[in-house]
């Protein structure tokens, strides 16, 4: 018996050996390739077998599941590839990994039971991990960095959220790296991941502090001539956190600064000075003269940086501004047409006219940016003889005195009421302490330097240029601009008479809407 075993192994390893060296570089007897024969074949029939299968797994479907959601593709857009070289060494292997002692048993045992052999797999990472966002879709949640936000002019904390993602790396290490079909569906169990925000809520809440000190705090700004002071509650709606850096830190917008130094920077308004005169068509703008003003690169850091720090001031870089970029700004501010005209009588040939003729001409041409405010008094200064004017009649402290430049109310008057059909806000002026009948009643000004004055705002998105004209008789001013509010007086406390008289107002704006203001004269009972 022990004969008749020793002669049985002994012609199942010969029949072993003796086909494993007829087969030559040929695939193992009965092998097959997902599920494929390929046993006996020579090297080149093999590759076009591998062809076929990589040209079949990008249509395979593959589920990703997940404890939340489920994702559903195919191999092809999730990157999954057969990896031919690999694929074609494990089919020339069978067979040759068990022991060689074992190897004419396996080799038996396949006549019965064919030996499979998998197609290996490659990932294209890149490929998948577009496939996998576009396939989580609102399903993915980004992490959220934490914020400063200014609400009602206060800085707060907006804290940071966690997001939640599907990994790319997850799925390659959970994907079989080789499969035994490429018809069945390829399954996956995967953990999607908690993200968290690249910066913790602690690292901004220092920053948030700060913006809230700097908000109580004012600080001078020097800029070559000019000198202003900027409040840190003005610019606190552009400050914000710059999370970019290796720390974070407050930054300002440019925007938000400029405005505020637009608002605060005496004669910021027209740096260069630029009047208007009659040219063709209409008024045109005249250049001024170059200028240095705020602000050069740096300064909104510079301004941030001393605000923050509690400096009493600082000095910030100037940048020239040239009296043709004055013109050029001023061409874009819609001076186009007359927008209000009033024109006030007076007699001939006194010398009252002089003054008025004088201030007139001094006046002729201003211009009064966006936003700005014009003073009288801030533009003549005090009215002397050197200036032109001369001695004429004038109410000074109640009595009736010769006064250098009286008469100029006349001509304050005439610019109040262009003003006032104009709409525009008149934040300071003063009626006469008696009427005075050649003006319109309770809706006069009058003025003495430097304690009275008359100012106009403009508080339209347009340029407004004061252009005033006479003659022997008469004095008018025009307002040119782009055609924006209108005034009307709706109403007053009484007709006529001494006393308190107020004068009511209506402005109406371009989208209809309204609002209601008066003005108050105190005259003298005589």
């Amino acid at each position: 018996m022990l004969g008749t075993v020793v002669a049985v192994l002994a012609l199942i390893i010969g029949a072993w050996a003796l086909d494993s060296a007829l087969a030559g570089d040929s695939v193992p007897r009965n092998t097959q390739l997902a599920g494929q024969p390929v046993g006996g074949m020579a090297p080149g029939e093999l590759e076009e077998v591998v062809e076929v299968l990589a040209d079949e797994l990008p249509g395979t479907a593959v589920v990703i599941e997940t404890p939340e959601i489920e994702l559903r593709g195919n191999a092809g857009e999730l990157g999954i590839e057969l990896d031919a070289p690999a694929t074609i060494e494990v089919v020339s292997e069978v067979g040759t990994s068990a022991p060689l002692w074992q190897r004419p048993f396996e080799w038996l045992g396949s006549f019965a039971t064919p030996r499979a052999a998998p197609v290996e797999l490659a990932v294209d990472q890149e490929r998948m991990a577009t496939t996998i966002e576009r396939l989580e879709g609102e399903d993915r949640v980004a992490a959220v960095e934490p914020s400063l936000v200014i609400t009602d002019g206060v800085a707060e904390l907006v804290p940071g959220v966690e997001g939640v993602r599907l990994e790319t790396s997850a799925v390659v290490e959970a994907l079989p790296t080789s499969l035994d079909s490429v018809s069945e569906p390829i399954t996956v169990e995967v953990q999607r991941s908690v993200t968290s925000p690249g910066i913790s809520d602690e690292q901004v809440a220092p920053l948030v502090e700060q913006a809230n000190a700097m908000a109580q705090r004012t600080t001078t700004v020097r800029a070559g001539e000019q000198a202003f002071e900027i409040e840190g509650a003005a610019i606190l709606p552009g400050v914000s956190a710059d999370l970019s850096g290796d720390a974070p830190r407050l930054v300002a917008d440019d925007n938000v600064v400029g405005t505020h130094i637009l608002d605060v920077a005496a004669d910021y308004a027209n740096p260069t000075g630029v009047t208007f005169a009659v040219g063709a068509g209409g008024l045109v703008p005249v250049a001024g003269h170059d200028a240095e003003v705020c602000c050069g690169e740096g300064a909104t850091d510079a301004i941030v940086e001393a605000l923050l720090s509690g400096a009493p001031e600082v000095d910030v870089p100037t940048r020239t501004m040239t009296a043709a970029e004055g013109v050029e700004w001023a061409s874009g501010l819609g001076v186009e047409q007359i927008v209000s005209e009033f024109t006030t009588p007076h007699k001939c040939c006194q010398g009252r006219v002089t003054n008025i003729h004088t201030i007139a001409d001094r006046v002729r041409g201003t211009l009064i940016p966006p936003g700005a405010t014009f003073s009288v008094n801030e533009l003549t200064g005090r009215r002397t003889t050197d200036k032109g004017y001369v001695p004429a009649p004038a109410i000074v402290d109640g009595e009736h005195v010769p006064d250098v430049g009286g008469g100029v109310s006349q001509f304050a008057t005439t610019l109040f009421n262009a003003a006032f059909f104009a709409g525009l806000p008149i934040p300071e002026y003063k009626m006469h302490s008696e009427y005075i009948s050649r003006y319109p009643y309770a809706r006069e000004a009058t003025l003495f330097y430097p304690s009275v004055d008359l100012e106009v705002r403009n508080d339209t998105p347009y340029g407004i240029v004061i252009f005033p004209t006479y003659t022997d008789t008469s004095v008018t001013v025009q307002l040119w601009s782009t055609p924006w509010a209108r005034g009307e007086e709706t109403g007053k406390s009484k007709a006529s008479g001494c006393g308190t008289v107020t004068t009511y107002r209506t402005v109406t704006y371009p989208d209809g809407s309204t609002d209601d203001d008066s003005f108050t004269a105190n005259y003298r009972c005589t």
